[in-house]
């Protein structure tokens, strides 16, 4: 009987916004939750442990971090972003406290604070920063010592009474699946390929990108990663049938170049 897969993630999200993230997906398998004390820590725990799958932010799907692109790319257990799932922007300030508290200032949790201070910095308000495993409960307690706090749109009691105008605009988030199961598609998908020559010389990434063009794929994206003189990996982004994908990587072999699948999936 096949052991059911587990869910890892950074624990820098609520246990709300996570099982919404979860349901979006559509992701099955154990109700067990493992949270990690970061990115890091996540990478390192999908290299290990096959039964687990990772779920992470993504950014932009056409423009991600190089970050997450070179920990693909340097995955010994062959990761790959699988799935992902676009949600709308999660935080609510809300006035916490009998009746409409006067507030004093906000309580936040540490990643709530990295991606709100730009909205909420012309609200001329202090911060309270708490770590990111901070509790609901802990949270709205401190909430109510200042007046207000930010929480994710399923934490907020029914008692409180939102701010207006501050965080009406926020970006959504992207979550991506990192998964070492092959996907399988009947649409377009999105692909986040790796490229490095075997040999590099001038000329060789025009050469490269000329067998995208004769294939009739356009970019998203193109990072140039230095590894030394003279040596460089390449991260490309398009939108392609898969089969296509396959035609393409055969190309690049022809031309002395090795590539590497570091997502695909649908939008």
């Amino acid at each position: 009987m096949p052991t059911a897969l587990s869910l890892a993630h950074p624990s820098v999200d609520p246990p709300t916004l996570i099982d919404r993230t979860r349901q979006a997906l559509g992701w099955s398998g154990s109700e067990f939750l493992v949270g990690l004390r970061g990115y890091d820590e996540l990478m390192e725990t999908l290299e290990v442990a096959s039964d687990v799958e990772g779920l992470a932010r993504i950014g932009d799907p056409t423009s991600p971090p190089v970050r997450l692109l070179r920990a693909l790319n340097a995955s010994g257990a062959g990761l790959s972003v699988g799935r992902v799932a676009t949600l709308d922007a999660p935080w609510r300030w809300a006035r916490i406290g009998e009746g409409t508290a006067e507030i004093t200032g906000v309580a936040l949790r540490q990643q709530a604070y990295a991606d709100v201070v730009g909205a909420l910095g012309r609200a001329g308000v202090s911060f309270r920063v708490l770590p990111d495993d901070t509790t609901t409960e802990a949270l709205l307690d401190v909430g109510r010592t200042l007046g207000s706090a930010v929480l994710d749109v399923d934490e907020v009691p029914a008692d409180a009474v939102l701010v207006p105008g501050y965080l009406d605009d926020q970006p959504p988030l992207t979550y991506g699946l990192l998964t070492r199961r092959a996907s399988e598609f009947a649409e377009d998908v999105v692909v986040w390929l790796s490229m490095r020559p075997e040999r590099e010389s001038p000329g060789t990434l025009m050469a490269a990108l000329q067998r995208f063009s004769d294939l009739g794929l356009n970019l998203d994206f193109l990072h140039s990663d230095p590894l030394g003189p003279d040596v460089h990996s390449f991260y490309l982004g398009f939108r392609t049938d898969p089969a296509r994908v396959e035609e393409l990587q055969a190309s690049l072999r022809e031309g002395g170049l090795t590539s590497r699948v570091l997502a695909a999936f649908a939008l």
